[in-house]
């Protein structure tokens, strides 16, 4: 019995002998390798660095405490005395930026009163921050007065101002009482 050839299925050969394997392009060798190269010198790098750090750290260590065996009593006193001095110092910044000059009240008013008027007597108080002054005065008229006002009105100093009792004085001369609030700017050490 003979069998028809062209109406079997294909028969597939199995080859036996293998082909060489096809060659990698030389730029991805290349690359290949010097991708490994870099991990490496990475690697490499971190475990240098870190090494030398802990080297560094401990010469660093070994020299803080040949520095302290250095030091001298006579050092170690006159650095004590330096930190005392300079507490004093502190201190007495302190103690001078709180010190209250009522003196500069005194000049204050002489650069703002005017020619022609007179303050006869100063009642000086605190309240709160601000200072409280009440000075009776006597001006040469009303337009003096006015004139008086006008020069404290435009003083930055003066926080408020308050005029009472206007009289007629002996003489023709005007009588007044004055209340300024000054803020504590004025009594500082300047």
């Amino acid at each position: 019995m003979l069998k028809n050839l062209s109406t079997e299925a294909p028969i597939f050969m199995v080859e036996i002998i293998p082909k060489p394997a096809p060659k990698r392009p030389l730029w991805l060798e290349i690359l290949f390798y010097l991708g490994i190269t870099l991990i490496i010198i990475v690697i490499g790098a971190y475990f240098g660095l870190n090494y030398l750090y802990k080297k560094d750290t401990q010469n660093i260590k070994s020299l803080e405490e040949q520095i302290s065996k250095v030091k001298t009593p006579k050092e170690s006193a006159l650095k004590q005395k330096l930190t005392e001095k300079k507490t004093k110092i502190n201190d007495f910044s302190a103690l001078l930026d709180g010190h209250r000059i009522d003196s500069n009240v005194f000049s204050f008013l002489g650069s703002i009163c005017h020619p022609r008027v007179r303050f006869l007597s100063l009642n000086f108080s605190k309240s709160g921050e601000d200072f409280k002054i009440e000075i009776p005065g006597e001006a040469e008229s009303y337009e003096t007065l006015h004139q008086q006002l006008l020069i404290l009105k435009a003083e930055k100093l003066i926080k408020e101002m308050k005029l009472s009792g206007i009289s007629i004085g002996k003489e023709g001369k005007i009588n007044f009482g004055l209340s300024l609030t000054l803020g504590p700017e004025i009594f500082k050490f300047k």
